[in-house]
């Protein structure tokens, strides 16, 4: 039947024409859900990506905190070392000054104490004071300078007497009532027991110290006579107390000798020696 006017021609579609319609929708909703699928996935792909770029630098972290604690433990351990070397060596100078101290008393219980030394055993009799001040005032013409010189004790060093003649005397141990006795004695000992023998022997006088001073003192002799030569006669070189190498400069200005100068005298004393 022809239409009527005015109105529109209906299209007919065809049955398989709406198959194909429908197949085509059903195609877009599938691969619109795969599409979808495939974002999801490759935002799977991205995390998964920063999980182990996560991991990586957490492995880092963990390498570097294990060198870090490896460090820490390594310094612990000499903090540990270095803090029981500080108290071993606290206890080591606490000790030294202990030692200082009883060498110091030891020192200052000998003052007023003198050695005189080589002279002949026996000669001192049953009476070694009476014996020494005789010795000062006679044999080294001290009695005026001295006047009645007091002494409170006098015995010889106490050990076997020597058998041998060859063998040097017992020191003789002098302690005096003042002083002042003993630094007289002291000062003028050399100028007056020079070529002044006693029974063929040169006797000599000297303080009398703790016995770890004496040794130190003793080891500043070598370093004493290499320095009097270098400086001259006219320069003066010592031993102050306790062990103290000093010397006069030219303006007889005394100095100490320094560790530094005991470097420089010892290095000089080897040369010489190797001449």
């Amino acid at each position: 039947m022809p239409p009527k006017p005015g109105e529109k021609k209906r299209t007919r579609v065809s049955s398989s024409e709406e198959e194909k319609s429908s197949h085509v929708l059903v195609d877009d909703a599938i691969l619109k859900d795969l599409q979808a699928k495939l974002d999801k996935l490759n935002v799977l792909d991205q995390i998964n990506e920063r999980l182990i770029r996560i991991e990586n630098d957490i492995s880092t972290v963990k390498g570097k905190v294990a060198q870090l604690e490896d460090g820490l433990n390594y310094t612990n351990s000499e903090l540990a070392e270095m803090k029981g070397k500080l108290e071993e060596k606290a206890e080591k100078d606490k000790l030294k000054d202990l030692e200082r101290e009883v060498e110091d008393l030891r020192n200052r219980s000998r003052r007023n104490n003198l050695i005189f030394y080589n002279i002949p055993e026996k000669a001192e009799g049953q009476d070694c004071a009476a014996f020494i001040k005789g010795f000062i005032n006679t044999h080294m013409g001290l009695e005026a300078l001295c006047g009645d010189v007091e002494i409170e004790r006098a015995h010889r060093t106490p050990t076997k007497v020597p058998v041998n003649n060859n063998k040097k005397p017992r020191p003789v141990h002098v302690a005096f009532l003042r002083y002042t006795d003993k630094v007289k004695i002291l000062s003028n000992a050399a100028a007056r027991l020079k070529d002044n023998p006693y029974q063929g022997n040169l006797i000599g006088v000297g303080a009398d110290f703790a016995k770890e001073t004496q040794e130190r003192r003793k080891a500043l002799i070598p370093f004493k006579k290499h320095l009097q030569n270098k400086l001259g006669r006219e320069r003066k070189v010592f031993i102050a107390y306790p062990a103290i190498l000093k010397y006069s400069d030219e303006n007889g200005n005394p100095k100490i000798v320094r560790d530094e100068d005991f470097k420089r005298l010892k290095g000089e004393m080897q040369e010489e020696e190797g001449r």
